[in-house]
């Protein structure tokens, strides 16, 4: 009995530790290695998980911008999908707010979503069974700026690079 008891503890123990320490995320450990001083300033907050496979870095400056990364993993087919569904609920339901476009730099499935008041990007590409997500938000202040735009296409081009 006391045999269990011990071992009901450590595996709680473990289990709590576990629940408690923060993951490794492939997309935390990608966007340290990019350079982002030129989308968010030298004075940009430290790296932050965010959601379940995300990592967002933001700027200290009001307005001046949230840069997120994803990177999900599955079966090719699933990615494709996903994302073929997600390309086409924006040009099909978001036709008026937003403007999708091939991406052909970033692969063959790559597009970007960009919305027409210019304060947000979404830029999908797949590499191998993983998909690489990168949104680049602004509040208030300037707006995405093509000049913007390419450096946000350039954290993807990173990112894809990066990937193994």
């Amino acid at each position: 009995m006391k045999a269990i008891r011990i071992f009901l503890i450590a595996v709680l123990l473990l289990a709590c530790g576990q629940a408690l320490a923060q993951d490794k995320r492939v997309s935390c450990d990608i966007l340290k290695q990019i350079d982002l001083k030129p989308l968010l300033g030298a004075d940009h907050d430290p790296l932050a998980p965010f959601g379940r496979a995300a990592c967002q870095a933001e700027s200290k400056a009001i307005g001046r911008g949230l840069v997120i990364l994803t990177v999900e993993e599955g079966s090719l087919a699933d990615i494709k999908k996903g994302l073929a569904s997600i390309r086409q609920m924006n040009t099909k339901e978001r036709a008026k707010e937003v403007a999708v476009a091939a991406e052909p730099e970033l692969g063959p499935e790559a597009f970007s979503v960009r919305e027409k008041d210019q304060r947000k990007v979404e830029i999908y590409a797949i590499k191998g069974a993983r998909a690489v997500i990168v949104q680049g938000m602004w509040s208030i202040g300037p707006t995405i700026t093509d000049d913007v735009f390419g450096k946000l296409r350039g954290v993807a081009q990173a990112a894809l690079a990066k990937l193994p």
